[in-house]
């Protein structure tokens, strides 16, 4: 059909204009890009990276060998491997520092015991039991999640 002489008629964008238009979106993307790899767009957006999940920690005790409470004179001793369970790496740090700490603790309450409250599953059970109590509190603020006996043997 022909044009009216009164119809105004669409310009069509020169290709120019088209390239530079797409230049500047391409740029922008790539400047978005590069910060968020950066880590500075989340940054100033106020997110944070979501927390690294840590297992647990563990600390190996040194081989402990104490003489046992034997009433009539005799010689009896227990001889211990074991390994502190921790929550994370920062407790793990603090049971490393206290280890002297804990050892002492161990011999300290080892001797006080008779052999015959080491003997089976339940004089184990007390033994890891009361072993963390004291951990606990010889590393406070450390979280202990478990005592691992690796070798217990009652002479």
């Amino acid at each position: 059909m022909p044009e009216a002489e009164g119809e105004a008629v669409p310009a069509k964008p020169s290709k120019r204009k088209l390239i530079f238009i797409g230049g500047a979106v391409a740029a922008f993307l790539l400047l978005i890009g590069g910060l968020w790899i950066t880590g500075i767009l989340p940054r100033m957006l106020g997110e944070r990276p979501p927390p690294k999940v840590t297992g647990p920690v563990y600390v190996k005790i040194p081989e402990i060998v104490a003489n046992l409470d034997v009433p009539n004179g005799q010689d009896s001793y227990v001889k211990l491997e074991a390994t502190i369970e921790l929550a994370d790496q920062k407790s793990a740090k603090i049971a490393t520092a206290d280890m002297p700490r804990i050892v002492d603790v161990f011999q300290t309450y080892l001797r006080a015991m008779r052999p015959g409250e080491l003997r089976g599953a339940s004089g184990t059970y007390r033994l890891r039991e009361a072993l963390i109590d004291r951990v606990e509190v010889a590393t406070a603020p450390a979280v202990v999640k478990d005592i691992l006996f690796q070798e217990l043997i009652v002479q």
